[in-house]
């Protein structure tokens, strides 16, 4: 026993010893323009809001503008198949110049002061169709960017752009439209298109997958393996279509409850304090590996995001709104990382760009219905309940106080419940058991369908023959 004992000590510490795989300058190339190019993104996309709302004072139109733009994800699906068919840094620069095309003409149209709302629609599908491709293609390349043991790290640090874009968008957009028009945030978004196409365009890497005897390219082949081998990942990407269901309802409430609380004046507050708070999610991440078992982080960071739920709820103050959104928005990035690692290590990396694809149309179609519930249940439910005389009024509303304005509250309470329980449910299942058991990076398809893998304490580390090294949302 003590030999083994001494050979068990000694492999660890050299472990620990080992020095952290880098991300790499090829990455970090592509990280960058990608993340400025999120960040132009939400600025304009929060301009496009506000223009809209400034023209023609009306949310249906802003509803549809969302929906069209979340379209292709679901649609085009199908077609996703050529993202693993395709050099997929091709794909990146092909998808980034599709998406640039909507905003060029909005550009055009409004500089000749012939821009219409329909307009705004139509560039918003257009630019849904780059989305939809440049989004799993961007996701499938990072195997091939970095390292195996980088990879967790390499995900933490993708959910950058997005924090910063939550974080300025909304502070920054409206002056840029009011001072410049429309033109102003879709010049700044086009510039970012242009750097991050540039970005991709100068950094080469070995991005086509090696194909497979069991994996021809097709949907068949990787429904073939997700209903196989990767049978535990089909319950993941239910407990992620839950999750993102949920969180379209917590972005409704919580801007109802910012507004009701704040005023025009204070409400971007608590947006800007969380997105603050999930940069600081990212870089730590992004600094600072998983631990291997990805399934209990995920369910821990989920449990926060709950957390956050009920204490932006707690009371109608602008401190512990902002308190809460700091804490459920500083868990997001984990979420996301600790999903995107499990499925970089587990998914053939043939067919990774499909599998993400899945995930992607999954989320991209459940996120206007749960926006969409999320309002009736306010409106509805939870308003009326929270009168000092219903239901809520007597329960919830000792703690959180009554009035219809507490509705949001409400609401919040019971998403933040619905993802504890979605985080207990998961990280006591036997899927979670299976998953954190072993960890096997990359898998070629054959050997995956073949035999399980090997459990190992370690990842291995196979790298790309020629290298080494989403623009979502949690998605």
């Amino acid at each position: 026993m003590a030999p083994s004992r001494r050979i068990e000590h000694t492999e660890n510490t050299a472990a620990e010893a080992a020095p952290r795989a880098p991300l790499g300058r090829p990455f970090l190339t592509i990280w960058a323009g990608q993340t400025l190019s999120e960040i132009g993104s939400m600025l304009s996309g929060v301009g496009v809001g506000v223009f809209v709302f400034l023209e023609t004072g009306s949310a249906a139109w802003l509803g549809a503008i969302v929906a069209m733009a979340a379209l292709p994800t679901v649609v085009l699906m199908p077609l996703m198949r050529h993202v693993d068919r395709l050099p997929r840094r091709r794909v990146m620069i092909g998808a980034d110049s599709i998406a640039a095309i909507g905003s060029i003409a909005v550009l055009v149209l409004a500089s000749s002061g012939q821009l219409q709302t329909w307009h705004l629609a139509a560039a918003a599908f257009v630019g849904g169709v780059g989305v939809a491709f440049q989004v799993p293609a961007m996701q499938a390349s990072i195997p091939s960017l970095v390292d195996a043991e980088a990879i967790s790290r390499a995900n933490g640090l993708t959910q950058f752009g997005p924090a910063v874009g939550i974080t300025i968008g909304p502070l920054l957009a409206a002056p840029i439209v009011g001072w410049w028009g429309l033109q102003g945030v879709i010049a700044i978004d086009l510039a970012t298109f242009a750097i991050a196409v540039a970005s991709t365009i100068a950094t080469p890497f070995d991005d086509t997958a090696t194909p497979t005897e069991s994996d021809d390219g097709s949907w068949l082949a990787a429904r073939s393996w997700l209903t196989g081998p990767g049978r535990p990942l089909i319950t993941l990407i239910g407990v992620m279509a839950a999750v993102n269901l949920v969180m379209a309802g917590f972005n409704v409430a919580l801007f109802a409850l910012a507004v009701q609380i704040g005023g025009t004046s204070l409400a971007g507050v608590p947006l800007a304090v969380g997105g603050v708070a999930m940069i600081a999610g990212s870089v730590v991440l992004g600094t600072t590996a998983l631990p291997a078992k990805r399934i209990r982080v995920f369910a821990l960071a989920l449990a926060l995001v709950g957390l956050g739920c009920w204490i932006a709820a707690l009371r109608p103050s602008i401190v512990a709104l902002s308190i809460g959104v700091a804490i459920g928005l500083a868990s997001v990035p984990a979420v996301n990382a600790a999903v995107s690692t499990i499925f970089h290590e587990r998914v053939p990396e043939s067919m990774q760009g499909r599998v993400f694809a899945v995930r992607g149309a999954i989320g991209q179609s459940l996120g206007p219905i749960g926006s969409m519930l999320a309002g009736f249940i306010i409106t509805a439910i939870a308003e009326p309940a929270m009168r000092a005389d219903a239901w809520g009024g007597r329960t919830a509303g000792r703690v959180i106080g009554t009035g219809t304005e507490r509705g949001s509250a409400l609401m919040l309470i019971g998403i933040g419940l619905a993802l504890v329980l979605l985080a207990v449910r998961l990280s006591t299942s036997k899927v979670a058991a299976e998953l954190d058991a072993r960890r096997p990076v990359r898998p070629p398809a054959d050997a995956d369908a073949a035999t399980p893998a090997t459990p190992t304490s370690a990842p291995a580390t196979p790298a790309p023959a020629s290298g080494r090294m989403r623009r979502p949302t949690p998605h």
